[in-house]
């Protein structure tokens, strides 16, 4: 009897571009793996980003960069204005808390100076020195 020889069947890869995709979710398209929106790397495209700097930038894989890429090539007539929303709205956030930043700073420079602040400003001011950071003058001593 002859033993039939067995054949190795290859193995079947899935295409690169399926291996991410494009999740809808209430806040925009994000990519797959990841916490980058579809938005994000639209902008750094309109920025004159390469794939290697977007993914660099955003802590993706080219391929996650390229999956993106294709997804607004295919969606850019319904991406655009919702971006345009976005951006809208991601002003606003930042507006809103830049000003309650400012609210607590200012109570914060109100509040009497106690020995244990003094010695946190006096480190964070070294710090900063060490980093080449400017210094907050409202509390420097």
């Amino acid at each position: 009897m002859d033993k039939a020889k067995k054949v190795k069947q290859p193995v079947m890869q899935q295409a690169p571009m399926l291996r991410y995709r494009i999740v809808e979710t209430d806040s925009g398209p994000l990519i797959s793996e990841s916490r980058t929106s579809v938005f994000d790397v639209m902008e750094a495209q309109a920025a004159g980003d390469s794939v290697d700097q977007i993914a660099m930038t955003f802590n993706l894989s080219p391929l996650q960069v390229q999956t993106a890429l294709a997804y607004i090539v295919q969606h850019r007539a319904a991406l655009e204005p919702q971006l345009a929303e976005a951006l809208r709205l991601r002003g606003e956030r930042e507006h809103y808390y830049r000003a309650i930043q400012a609210e607590i700073k200012q109570k914060i420079t109100q509040l009497p100076m106690t020995p244990q602040r003094v010695a946190f400003y006096a480190l964070r001011e070294q710090n900063h020195r060490a980093a080449g950071v400017e210094v907050d003058a409202v509390h420097s001593q």
